[in-house]
């Protein structure tokens, strides 16, 4: 993810490390904004004295070992599910299932593809994924653009596509993409959806007044046990307890017994 991010800002994380990982016991206020827009905090805050820390994989990472992983104390994974109206993952099944073996909280991302049929990658990966209680929201990764395409056009779509992901799953998906990437398209229009960003930098995602980031991708070149290849690292902005919040909620014996009671759960989490 985040392919297009300058080998100079991955340079300048690899130098704040040590910076970065003790941040996660202070608040997490946003580090001011973007030109002449107003910047805005998560309004979240850590109650643990260490970082909550995830990754996230694709077939780059090939054949984890989940074990592994979950020995390196990674709380969260995203895996990578399907790109476009047509490509599945070649190792999400085997990611999905791991994950939930290894006790790993886990979440589903899509690829979005300007160019391809927005009705197409909406049905790909509702046909792919299966969300089951205690996941987290999917997400959809944005981080390409076609200059074929209108700015609004691509608002659109990505517009439908959150739409018509809420509808399935009964939760609102989490916006994945890269700081340039968020000022350029995204900040300001989608205040109804989390963020996950990706910056490569001592500094903290920077959002429009109007927005919330909740995941940081800090770096592309992580080595974590388990992986024989570099692999992104996200921090997450709060506690256990926050992060099972955003899951899927729990259904009881009696909610699966009645259709009211689980109407409820249809509603977006907030």
């Amino acid at each position: 993810m985040a392919q297009f991010l300058s080998s100079f800002s991955r340079a300048l994380v690899l130098c704040s490390a040590v910076f970065t990982l003790s941040i996660a016991s202070t608040s997490v206020v946003s580090a001011g904004g973007a030109g002449n827009t107003p910047n805005n905090s998560t309004d979240l805050k850590t109650n643990t004295t260490t970082t909550i820390k995830g990754i996230d994989v694709s077939r780059w990472q090939k054949e984890v070992d989940w074990a592994l992983v979950k020995e390196a104390e990674i709380s969260f994974a995203f895996v990578k599910a399907t790109q476009a109206d047509f490509r599945l993952d070649p190792y999400f099944a085997r990611n999905w299932e791991e994950t939930k073996r290894h006790g790993i909280k886990r979440g589903a991302y899509h690829f979005y593809k300007p160019e391809a049929p927005i009705q197409g990658q909406i049905d790909l990966f509702i046909n792919t994924v299966s969300l089951e209680p205690g996941d987290l929201p999917p997400v959809l990764d944005i981080e390409v653009f076609d200059k074929n395409i209108s700015s609004e056009k691509m608002r659109q779509d990505i517009k439908l596509w959150l739409e018509a992901i809420t509808a399935h799953y009964g939760v609102k998906p989490i916006i994945y993409t890269y700081q340039n990437y968020y000022r350029r398209y995204l900040q300001g229009h989608f205040p109804e959806y989390h963020f996950w960003i990706a910056r490569y930098s001592p500094a903290q995602p920077e959002v429009h007044h109007t927005d919330k980031w909740m995941f940081w991708q800090y770096t592309d070149r992580g080595t974590i046990a388990g992986i024989n290849s570099a692999v992104d690292i996200n921090f997450f902005a709060g506690d256990l307890d926050s992060l099972g919040q955003l899951c899927l909620p729990e259904f009881t014996a009696s909610d699966a017994l009645s259709p009211l009671k689980q109407l409820k759960h249809m509603h977006p989490l907030q």
